[in-house]
C-alpha cells in the first residue's frame, strides 16, 4: 500500500515567514503571541546573530561548541522546527538523559507554538499541533521526538538528528556507530545531522568530532562572544559565583582541558608508581592454593592492611585493592581481579584478602549489596564500610585518591591496565551545574580498578597512621628479628598455648 505523501506547508504565502529572515518591522514575545494588525510576525526576531547563524546554516553535517546559558538549545529548536513545518521533515533529538530529554523538548514546544501562531495570523486559518511531553506532531504529520540517548534508542529510528550535549551522553562511541551509518545511508535520503554540546575534556567523541570531523561546518560560541553579540548575562557575577577556574574555562570559554577533565592526569600516576609496588602478592596466593584452612587467619605482615573491593556488574569486573601501609606509604600489595565468576565464589575468594585487612572499604550499590552485606555477618561491621556509590560520596572518594597521589602518599604498580583506569576518570560539570565524576565504559571495565583503590584509600582513612598497633617497617620483620615473648606470668600458658 503506498504511503501518503505528507504535505508541505513551505508554499509560496508562507516563504517569506519560514526563512531565518528577520524582518525589523515585526516583534514577537516568546511567550506573548501579539502582534498589530497587519504585520507578519517572524519568529526568528527572537535570536541573537549567533543563533542566527546556526539555524541559517545549511549544512547537512553540523557541529557547535558552546558556553552554557547562551539559549544553544533554543536555537536548535528553533531550525528543527522550521524545517518539520517547511520540510515536512522528521526529527529526532537525544539528549543526555531523560529529564534533559524532556527539557529540551519543552523548548520545542514553545518554539512550535510561536511558528503556529505567526502561520495562523498569516494565513488566518488554524494551524494548531498535536504535543505530547516528549513530543510535537505538527498538521503536515511531520515530528519531533526527544529521547534519552542509548545504542538501540538510535539504532530504532530513521531521521534527521539531533545529538544534543553530545559530550555528556554516557555511551557516545556505541551511539555514534549506531546512527552515522543511519544518517549517510543514501537509500534513506539527505537526512541531517546537528552534533551539539559543551567540552568535557578530551577523552571523547564530541572533541574527536570537533577536531577531526571532515564534513562538518564548525560553529564555536564562547560566554563572550554571545555577551559581545546582545545576550544580557553578567560575566563577572556568574565567574565569582561558580569559583571555579577550570570550570569556567572549560564550561564558559569553550576550552577543551585536559587535565582539569582528567582527575589523575598521565604524569601524577608515572610520578607514584614503583616497581616494589605488586599486582599479585605470591605469599597470599601459596595460602590460598594450599587450601589449608589452619592458615587462612595467619598474617601476611606486622603492618595493617587496608582493602577496597568494587563489586562488578554485567560486563565489569569485580577488583579488590590490597595496600600495606609502611612508615606512613600504602604501598600496593595486590591488585584482585574477579572476571566471569559467580558471586558465591568471589565471596570466597574476597574472604581470604578482606580478614586479615585491619579495615575493608567495599562497594555496595546495586549487586554489591548482598556481598557486602554477607561479608559483614561474617567480619563484624566494626572493621567494613558498605558504602554507596552517590555522586556526592564519588567526589568524595576520587578527591581524597587524588590528594594521596599529590603527596605521594601511595604506590602502585608499573601497569598500562591502572594507568588506563585511573587516567579514564574525569571530572565534569553538567549542563545543570553539578559536578560529576565519570569514566568511559570500555572492553577492560569501568575503570574498576581506579575505584577499588580510591576505596582502599578511603578504608585507610578509618584508621590513620599510629592508630591501634604499631606498625613497623619490613626491614625489622624479616627471619632474624626477635620474636616478642610475654613476661613469666600466669597468663604465659595461655600465650603458649
Amino acid at each position: 500500500m503506498a504511503s501518503t505523501p505528507r504535505r508541505r506547508i513551505g508554499a509560496p504565502g508562507n516563504a517569506g515567514l519560514l526563512t531565518c529572515q528577520p524582518q525589523p518591522s515585526i516583534r514577537v514575545h516568546p511567550c506573548k503571541s501579539v502582534v498589530k494588525q497587519n504585520q507578519i510576525p517572524s519568529p526568528f526576531s527572537l535570536l541573537l546573530p549567533y543563533q542566527v547563524d546556526w539555524v541559517t546554516d545549511p549544512a547537512r553535517f553540523k557541529i557547535w561548541l558552546k558556553s552554557r546559558q547562551i539559549g544553544g538549545s533554543l536555537a536548535a529548536a528553533f531550525e528543527v522546527v522550521a524545517d518539520a513545518i517547511d520540510n515536512a521533515s522528521d526529527w529526532i533529538i537525544l539528549s543526555a538523559g531523560e529529564r534533559q530529554a524532556l527539557e529540551f523538548m519543552e523548548k520545542v514546544h514553545r518554539v512550535g507554538h510561536i511558528f503556529c501562531d505567526a502561520i495562523e495570523h498569516h494565513t488566518g486559518k488554524p494551524y494548531r499541533p498535536e504535543t505530547k511531553a516528549s513530543q510535537i506532531r505538527f498538521p503536515n504529520d511531520a515530528r519531533i521526538l526527544a529521547l534519552p540517548a542509548n545504542p538501540s534508542t538510535a539504532r530504532g529510528y530513521s531521521a534527521n538528528l539531533v545529538l544534543d550535549e553530545f559530550a555528556f551522553h554516557e555511551n557516545p562511541e556505541e551511539i555514534w556507530r549506531a546512527v552515522y551509518p543511519i544518517i549517510t545511508n543514501p537509500l534513506r535520503g539527505q537526512l541531517k545531522l546537528r552534533v551539539i554540546s559543551t567540552p568535557a575534556g578530551m577523552n571523547n567523541k564530541f572533541y574527536d568530532l570537533w577536531n577531526g570531523a571532515p564534513d562538518f561546518t564548525r560553529h564555536k560560541t564562547s560566554v563572550y562572544d554571545a555577551v559581545d553579540q546582545g545576550l544580557a548575562l553578567d560575566i563577572d557575577e556568574l565567574r565569582e559565583n561558580l569559583a571555579d577556574p577550570d570550570g569556567w574555562a572549560q564550561e564558559f570559554e569553550c576550552q577543551f582541558m585536559e587535565h582539569a577533565a582528567q582527575v589523575f592526569h598521565m604524569e601524577l600516576i608515572r610520578s607514584c608508581e614503583d616497581t616494589s609496588a605488586t599486582m599479585h602478592w605470591p605469599a597470599l596466593d601459596a595460602i590460598s592454593h594450599s587450601g589449608l584452612k589452619s592458615q587462612v587467619s595467619r598474617p601476611l605482615t606486622p603492618n595493617p592492611l587496608f582493602v577496597g573491593v568494587d563489586i562488578g556488574r554485567r560486563k565489569d569486573l569485580t577488583v579488590a585493592w590490597t595496600l600495606e601501609r609502611v612508615n606512613g606509604i600504602l604501598w600496593t600489595r595486590e591488585i584482585q581481579v574477579l572476571e566471569n565468576i559467580p558471586f558465591p565464589e568471589q565471596e570466597a575468594i574476597l574472604a581470604e584478602r578482606v580478614q586479615r585487612a585491619r579495615f575493608i572499604a567495599i562497594d555496595s550499590t546495586g549487586l554489591g549489596g548482598p556481598v557486602s552485606e554477607h561479608l559483614a555477618r561474617r567480619l563484624g561491621d566494626y572493621k567494613l564500610e558498605a558504602v554507596n556509590f552517590t555522586n556526592e560520596r564519588k567526589r568524595e572518594l576520587f578527591s581524597r585518591a587524588k590528594k594521596a597521589f599529590q603527596s605521594q602518599k601511595v604506590r602502585i604498580p608499573n601497569n598500562a591496565k591502572l594507568r588506563d583506569d585511573l587516567s579514564s576518570i574525569q571530572r565534569i560539570v553538567t549542563p545543570q551545574g553539578l559536578v560529576k565524576f565519570i569514566a568511559a565504559r570500555t572492553r577492560d571495565g569501568h575503570a574498576d580498578r581506579a575505584t577499588a583503590l580510591a576505596l582502599a584509600l578511603h578504608a585507610a582513612e578509618k584508621h590513620p597512621e599510629g592508630q591501634g598497633i604499631s606498625e613497623r617497617s619490613p626491614a625489622l620483620t624479616g627471619v632474624n628479628r626477635r620474636r616478642h615473648r610475654p613476661m613469666r606470668t600466669r597468663f604465659a600458658q595461655a600465650w603458649r598455648g
